[in-house]
């Protein structure tokens, strides 16, 4: 509810920041584009017809709105004095009125369009005091280096599940879309591939760190800076490249993903188990349910640590089974019975979302 108010709000005052910049313009030029109207009939109608006079044009007129319109003051180039006795007081008239129109014009217009800026400077240090306060307070993160193509969609199914992140890319335009459609997103603009941009971030307190760069060598110079400031944290790379995989794990990558083999076994399994692809596909883009294939890791000297699973009244206090058993020792046990003895290391997998996930997570450890 907090994220939707929040939202309306920045868009309110888009709104209203463009309304007022949109509406400045739209009155200064029609304020102008009108005097030059009446400078011209004044022109063609009250101008005395005698030998050699001309009539003034519209561009005569157009100029002589600016400069009385921005208070400028150059040469006038309009003959006056052509002018018919009446046509002179006409303009004397119109004049008057519209220096008095055109100087308030100008008054508000500019003002608008400055107080346009100056909100939108104030608006941007606050929003970035701001986000500095909850970087300083954030804890067993996971943090996104790069919002391109792969990277937001690892910000989205990182907020689809409820995990705290923090994103970090060049683009300001990237940050500021991300944060727009993610509010409980942290972004942080700068080079990942800096030290000092991953300790802005508190890597040293991440859980995990994605490096999706767009290129092969900057992952792989990341996730070696990474794991020196972090050596306990999950580091999983994209490789544009399969064959860079040995690479990234001699360099501290815990997983290394290539978007076209996964796209490759992807459609291959498409072909061939439709039906399966289409229940996980539904899973995911289920934005109702937000379920999901999820794992428990479970800690030395918690409530699970050493118990059978049907003492720890997973499926009875939450409804959920246990599919399966990661085993420190990276065997898998699955769909466990009651009496499968469990211990601190392991992973429990279950299918749920993430409200329940907690609650898994608080009943085991």
């Amino acid at each position: 509810m907090l994220a939707q108010i929040q939202y309306f709000f920045r868009l309110f005052i888009r709104w209203s920041v463009a309304h007022r910049l949109i509406s400045a313009v739209a009155l200064y030029s029609f304020t102008w584009i009108s005097g030059a109207g009446a400078l011209y009939i004044i022109g063609q109608q009250f101008l005395d017809v005698a030998p050699g006079t001309t009539r003034w044009g519209m561009i005569d007129c157009l100029y002589m709105a600016a400069i009385t319109l921005t208070t400028v003051g150059f040469e006038v180039v309009v003959d006056i004095d052509a002018l018919t006795p009446s046509g002179q007081g006409v303009l004397k008239v119109v004049l008057t009125v519209y220096t008095l129109t055109a100087y308030i014009v100008a008054l508000y217009s500019t003002g608008a369009i400055i107080s346009v800026f100056v909100e939108g400077a104030v608006l941007n240090y606050f929003k970035r005091k701001r986000m500095d306060r909850d970087l300083a307070k954030v804890d067993q993160h996971y943090i996104v280096c790069g919002c391109g193509t792969t990277g937001i969609h690892v910000v989205d199914e990182l907020r689809k599940t409820g995990r705290p992140t923090v994103l970090i890319d060049t683009s300001v335009a990237h940050l500021d879309a991300a944060h727009e459609k993610y509010p409980g997103v942290l972004v942080l603009e700068g080079d990942a591939l800096e030290d000092e941009v991953l300790v802005n971030a508190h890597v040293e307190r991440a859980l995990g760190l994605f490096a999706v760069l767009p290129e092969d060598r900057d992952n792989i110079l990341l996730t070696v800076s990474a794991r020196q400031l972090n050596a306990a944290m999950r580091i999983v790379a994209r490789a544009s490249i399969l064959e860079n995989e040995a690479k990234f794990r001699r360099v501290g990558a815990n997983a290394v993903i290539s978007p076209n083999h996964i796209g490759g076994l992807s459609m291959a399994s498409q072909m061939v188990r439709p039906q399966v692809v289409d229940f996980l596909d539904t899973m995911v883009r289920d934005h109702e349910h937000q379920i999901r294939f999820e794992q428990v890791n479970l800690v030395k000297g918690g409530k699970a640590d050493g118990k059978q699973l049907g003492a720890l009244g997973i499926y009875q206090t939450l409804g959920l089974a246990v599919i399966g058993v990661m085993r420190a020792n990276e065997r898998v046990e699955y769909n466990p019975g009651g009496s499968t003895v469990v211990y601190a290391g392991d992973a429990l997998i279950v299918v749920t979302d993430a409200e329940r996930r907690q609650k898994l997570e608080d009943l085991l450890n």
